[in-house]
């Protein structure tokens, strides 16, 4: 079991991530010709995020494959954004994914033990 404190900083990073992801998919989705890779791998981070959070604040222990799930949709994200480095947004968001799928890195070996 995770202890409190730990999972407050868990929630917060995923939390942060999923806005930022979040913002990412909207600017991308209305600009003039959206690139579509960036909005997957947004998404799909976002989504991976939301979903750790959910468990996680419910409290119900098992997270299963969801860190994982998460920890890889967060790498792919940030290798995305990394690819536009004259897009400060982009970098922030590639900065902020890499270190939610760091800090889960935490979580997964929890798990493992």
């Amino acid at each position: 079991m995770i202890q409190y404190q730990t999972t407050d900083q868990y929630i917060k990073v995923c939390m942060k991530t999923w806005l930022l992801c979040e913002a990412s998919v909207h600017a991308e989705s209305t600009s003039r010709s959206p690139r579509y890779d960036l909005v997957r791998e947004c998404s799909e981070c976002a989504r991976a995020c939301f979903a750790v959070v959910t468990r996680l604040v419910s409290n119900s222990g098992d997270l299963g494959n969801l860190v994982l799930n998460c920890l890889l949709h967060c790498r792919q994200c940030s290798t995305e954004c990394a690819k536009y480095p004259g897009e400060e947004d982009l970098q922030f968001c590639a900065v902020v994914s890499s270190i939610c799928a760091d800090t889960l890195k935490e979580i997964a070996v929890l798990q493992l033990n």
